[in-house]
């Protein structure tokens, strides 16, 4: 309630008190007693309103001291009253209250660091704006922001949200003055955010400001499951700008739709990467380790990740019915991870790492190994597919499957030693007594399933990558399992094993 909202309250409990309530209090005053004592003026012909004009008017500033005492308190009450709690981040997080006259009523350090930035400040009772201004002063001052790490996170808690709304925009427009006046190209992040008790948990289970677990969330929920909240907790503002806004420039998906979700963070200015390499050295890294021209490329995606406590740039890129994935570190421009999909696995591409397969069973081996530990001649088999098996660019082992009579079989086998190091089996309910599990006449085979379930998605198998066709059964009836990969799509078909109709399909952005 403001000054002028408090008098015209006053005014108008004197207005309605004291013309009426006079003789009320007459009444109840008791007899007089003593002599009287006749005032000045005493004894003309207004004498009987003179004598009583005093006493409304007493009655009435006993009044105006009663309300204005209730007034009184009830301002001190709304001014001690935290409207608005504001969280400045960095690497120190510090908090303060608010009231609705936006003057801070406390300012609390959120960690270690802090401390040291509020040692010797006093800012309660100072308009938040001034405490903003002192606060990054002294976080420029400490070193804490630079051109290196220019990014500040602004959180505004508050229940209402336009009030919120728009102390955010002033403490923004503020940080970003005082940024300027130090000659600090910064980027600052800045949201608003509501009482939650999941905030308040995280907050408090990994010792970090709400704000920054607010953050954090955000980019979790936007990231399509690939990041975790703990993977990130131990970034810094300036990091986490960095992911946020990767986030929000990834291509799009197939429906259109951006990669990062719309959340309620403004961003203004762009965060310092010049620590790092940058997005263009990452992707040049990438074509080189793997043997790759830049004109034979078509680049997905590239952006900044945290992995294994340091960050690294995603890079993905298809040449020819090959994708490439790779993370490179930001810093040193390392390849730290490598994986291919499709294409060829006889030989390694140029830029790979040289793989000695000399000392390896081979394929056959591997096929015979794994149908001796089963107890099947290769001739009873339905299917029997053998492959090296990479894991990150490096062969893994063999794999092998095959299917006989009603049973699937898959196998892992060591690279030099032949030995079993997986096996499963899956029995289906073919018809008993059918041999290959099918009644005489009723299976089309694999090729024709394969070639079913090409037609039906308008793909020729020239244009496919890790194309796989698996005979299974399912409540009696014969299917085939038909999985490819084509034009940045991944299909799976169920085809019937009697006719070559198409029982399911599904078609997926790979």
């Amino acid at each position: 309630m403001t000054d002028r909202e408090m008098e015209a309250r006053l005014a108008a409990a004197l207005e309605r008190t004291a013309p009426d309530d006079v003789e009320a209090v007459l009444a109840r005053c008791g007899a007089q007693t003593g002599a009287v004592v006749p005032l000045p003026g005493q004894g003309g012909g207004r004498s009987g309103k003179q004598k009583k004009r005093w006493v409304p008017l007493a009655v009435a500033a006993c009044l105006v001291l009663a309300v204005a005492g209730g007034g009184a308190g009830y301002v001190h009450q709304l001014n001690q009253a935290v409207a608005s709690i504001v969280c400045l981040d960095v690497n120190p997080s510090v908090e303060l209250t608010v009231n609705r006259k936006e003057t801070v009523l406390s300012a609390t350090p959120a960690n270690a660091d802090a401390v040291a930035i509020l040692d010797g400040m006093d800012l309660t009772g100072a308009k938040v704006d001034v405490a903003m201004n002192a606060i990054v002063g002294a976080m420029l001052t400490n070193g804490y922001v630079d051109e290196l790490a220019n990014s500040i996170l602004i959180t505004v808690e508050d229940d209402d949200a336009q009030r919120g709304a728009r102390l955010q925009q002033e403490l923004t427009a503020q940080a970003g003055a005082i940024l300027e006046s130090y000659q600090v190209n910064g980027a600052i992040l800045s949201q608003t955010i509501q009482n939650s008790a999941q905030l308040q948990q995280l907050a408090a289970d990994y010792g970090i400001s709400q704000g920054k677990a607010a953050l954090i969330q955000t980019i979790v929920e936007g990231s399509r499951g690939t990041k975790t909240f703990e993977s990130l907790v131990g970034l810094s503002i300036n990091e986490l700008n960095l992911l946020y806004s990767s986030l929000n420039t990834v291509a799009p998906a197939p429906d259109g739709s951006q990669g990062g979700q719309s959340a309620p963070v403004q961003s203004t200015g762009q965060a310092n990467d010049s620590a790092y390499i940058g997005l263009e050295a990452a992707q040049q890294a990438a074509l080189a380790h793997a043997g790759v021209s830049a004109a034979d490329a078509a680049f997905l995606e590239a952006e900044y990740d945290w992995d294994d406590g340091r960050m690294v740039y995603e890079v993905e890129f298809r040449a020819g019915n090959t994708e490439y994935e790779y993370e490179i570190d930001a810093l040193t421009g390392e390849v730290v991870k490598y994986e291919r999909e499709g294409g060829s696995v006889t030989g390694q591409p140029g830029g790979w790492p040289a793989v000695d397969t000399g000392s390896f069973i081979g394929e056959e081996a591997a096929k015979a190994a794994a149908l001796a530990d089963a107890g099947v001649q290769e001739s009873a088999t339905t299917y029997c597919s053998v492959w090296l098996d990479y894991d990150d660019g490096w062969p893994e082992c063999y794999e092998v499957e095959f299917m006989a009579d009603n049973t699937r079989y898959e196998y892992k086998i060591a690279l030099t030693s032949a030995a079993v190091l997986e096996q499963k089996q899956e029995r289906y309910g073919a018809p008993a007594g059918s041999g290959t599990g099918a009644p005489a006449g009723s299976d089309i085979g694999a090729q024709a399933a394969q070639q079913a379930a090409l037609a039906h998605a308008g793909v020729s198998a020239a244009d496919t990558y890790e194309l796989k066709v698996e005979r299974d059964w399912d409540d009696g009836r014969l299917e085939y399992e038909v999985e490819f990969k084509s034009g940045g799509y991944e299909y799976e078909y169920k085809i019937s094993g009697a006719d070559g109709s198409v029982l399911e399909f599904e078609r997926d952005w790979d």
